[in-house]
């Protein structure tokens, strides 16, 4: 009954793609160029997920055990909606158990919306003496200001079941 994904969702990520780079400046021979553009590095990372696992799941005391939060019953193939904000996860997908009956469902088999973010960097570094440094730094995150939607709500008998509510 309870085997299924791990419940820790931020370690249980299936595929996690990064890729960074560096990219320097070179040292111009012309002493101005050499004053104005040597030694600036710009570092971009790209870092892709899949979403984090989730149980669909209802308030109410279907297996008549006195404890909430009990699984159901999916029972259509596919568990998602359009997968837009609105209608990420399709209702029509589950039923609440039989009373007295625990839902079949996995436990954490329904993955959320996924995650992309484009971070960089760009810094200087600027000779001070013979074995000395100095180095300005300027980083940003989530540069494109793009919004990564959180999971959606995954109560059954919630009136926003399968909306997404919240972002990250």
């Amino acid at each position: 009954y309870d085997r299924g994904n791990c419940s820790t969702a931020a370690t249980d990520r299936r595929q996690v793609f990064n890729v960074s780079g560096v990219a320097e400046t070179p040292k111009f021979s012309i002493k101005a160029l050499r004053l104005l553009g040597s030694g600036w590095r710009f570092s971009p990372l790209v870092k892709i997920m899949t979403g984090a696992y989730m149980s669909i799941t209802t308030s109410q005391d279907r297996a008549l055990s006195g404890t909430t939060a009990q699984r159901v019953d999916q029972v259509l193939a596919s568990p998602y909606g359009d997968k837009s904000i609105s209608n990420y996860l399709n209702p029509a997908a589950f039923a609440l158990p039989a009373t007295g009956a625990l839902g079949h469902s996995g436990s954490y088999s329904v993955r959320g919306p996924g995650l992309w973010q484009f971070d960089m960097s760009l810094s200087r570094t600027v000779q001070v003496r013979e074995n000395q440094k100095l180095e300005f730094r300027a980083e940003a995150f989530n540069v494109t200001n793009s919004f990564h939607p959180d999971a959606p709500t995954t109560v059954l008998n919630s009136n926003i079941f399968g909306q997404i509510t919240t972002a990250r």
